[in-house]
């Protein structure tokens, strides 16, 4: 009888389970948006339809969708629908660049900046960011368990620098192996040789990082390195990729200059920053190199560079920053003429977040690229989609949808523009084009009256 009572208690148990998990997957969300032009991040042109939401990914893309029964809808008043903004060059722990975090802030409040950005970020379009140098790795898994709003965020956690590289942060009466509050918060890595790059860059995919940033080549904002600066050696970024392709992720490097590149492309690096610097050879090298891409940052080196530098940069970064501006109109050109895959990142640090969207505009106004509008928008939603894929299915926690794109079965990512950014990408430089902002099929942001 004992036995009977047993089975009777626990069948009832697995039943009442049963049923609640059922209820949870019936509770669906369900978004009709209509009167929109549509343009999917892959396309010529727009499209009028109406676009289905459930939960948080696309259901159906055509016109005249019947509203289903509970589905809240919206008039997306005659607006042009795109892909939310993804921009693949930010520095979410770097509020006021590198020397705040390391002489006047500790990491928590660098931590409250940070959320400051994100919050401006998903105001602006942007509901993907690439952090490409910080430990942004727990604030990006609290975004991507809800705990936490914000941007979607693929983090490369902290920066692999060699002592006295672009990403060594100290002061300068630091001792030799002594370390400092970047290196203890693990907003950098400060290495040398094959057994600590290994360690280093093991410690990041450990902790949850989605690729890997590698200091290779001077750097502007930084106090050690001359800009003509090869940094790391060839069995260094060797070891660093070979880690990566383990984890079948990748690697990205900061550099500016012909040595440097050429070096990380003997090593199997795929990501390439800045390259202002390079010339047609090493351009039509990256071309023939399968994966291969390159990020642009147009308002840093173009806009920016001209003359406004941040407040916080010394004589010699803004000297540094001077001569980036001169090859700032040549490469672009080159890149468009070999075809090399080309996203954009705006490098922004804290404040300058303001500029994020502007770096959009920047790449329309660099003089002769050829780029057309259609072309530069792609660069900030779906070319941007198919790179953070190469994060691997270990390392990419989104990969059960696309993103970049509007499409059946994407994640529910969005904004409506109140004109076609893809026929004048000017639109993006006043908040009052932008109507709406969604992620995850969530409403951020609404001007829609």
């Amino acid at each position: 009888m004992k036995k009977l009572l047993r089975t009777i208690l626990l069948v009832s148990f697995l039943l009442s389970v049963s049923h609640g998990i059922t209820a949870q997957e019936d509770e669906k969300t369900i978004i009709l948006i209509t009167n929109v032009k549509v343009w999917d991040g892959l396309s010529d042109k727009t499209i009028s339809s109406d676009v289905l939401i459930e939960n948080n990914k696309f259901k159906e893309i055509k016109s005249n969708i019947k509203a289903p029964s509970g589905a809240t809808v919206i008039d997306g008043q005659g607006g042009t629908l795109i892909p939310g903004l993804i921009d693949m060059h930010m520095h979410l722990m770097l509020w006021g660049g590198t020397t705040e975090g390391t002489y006047n802030y500790d990491a928590y409040a660098q931590g409250a900046r940070a959320k400051v950005m994100m919050d401006r970020l998903i105001n602006m379009g942007y509901t993907t960011v690439r952090d490409i140098g910080g430990n942004s790795l727990s604030i990006a898994k609290l975004i991507q368990e809800g705990k936490l709003d914000g941007p979607r965020i693929y983090s490369s956690g902290p920066v692999i620098s060699q002592t006295g590289g672009h990403g060594d942060w100290g002061p300068a009466n630091e001792g030799p192996g002594e370390g400092n509050y970047q290196t203890m918060t693990q907003n950098t890595h400060v290495v040398d040789g094959v057994p600590e790059v290994l360690k280093a860059t093991r410690w990041n995919f450990r902790n949850g990082a989605n690729f890997i940033k590698v200091m290779a080549g001077g750097g502007v904002a930084s106090t050690f390195d001359p800009l003509n600066m090869t940094q790391m050696n060839l069995d260094e970024l060797k070891a660093i990729v070979e880690v990566a392709n383990a984890y079948e992720s990748y690697v990205a490097v900061h550099s500016y200059h012909d040595r440097s590149y050429n070096m990380a492309l003997d090593a199997g690096v795929k990501s390439f920053e800045h390259g202002f610097l390079i010339t047609e050879p090493t351009v039509k090298r990256m071309s023939e190199t399968e994966g291969v891409f390159w990020s642009w940052q147009p308002f840093g080196s173009y806009t920016l560079f001209a003359g406004g530098f941040p407040e916080w940069f010394t004589a010699d970064m803004r000297e540094k920053g001077a001569a980036v501006n001169k090859g700032a109109v040549i490469v672009p050109p080159l890149m468009r003429k070999y075809g090399v895959t080309v996203v954009l990142g705006s490098d922004m640090f804290g404040d300058e977040v303001k500029f994020a969207r502007t770096n959009i505009v920047s790449a329309k106004e660099v003089p002769n690229t050829g780029y057309t509008d259609l072309e530069i928008m792609k660069m900030a939603t779906s070319n941007c989609g198919k790179i953070l894929t190469m994060s691997g299915p270990g390392r990419d926690p989104y990969k059960e949808a696309k993103l970049g794109v509007v499409e059946v079965g994407a994640w529910a990512d969005l904004n409506i523009w109140n004109a076609d950014p893809t026929k004048d990408v000017k639109v993006l430089a006043s908040d009052d084009n932008l109507l709406l902002v969604m992620k995850d099929g969530k409403v951020y942001k609404s001007n829609l009256k």
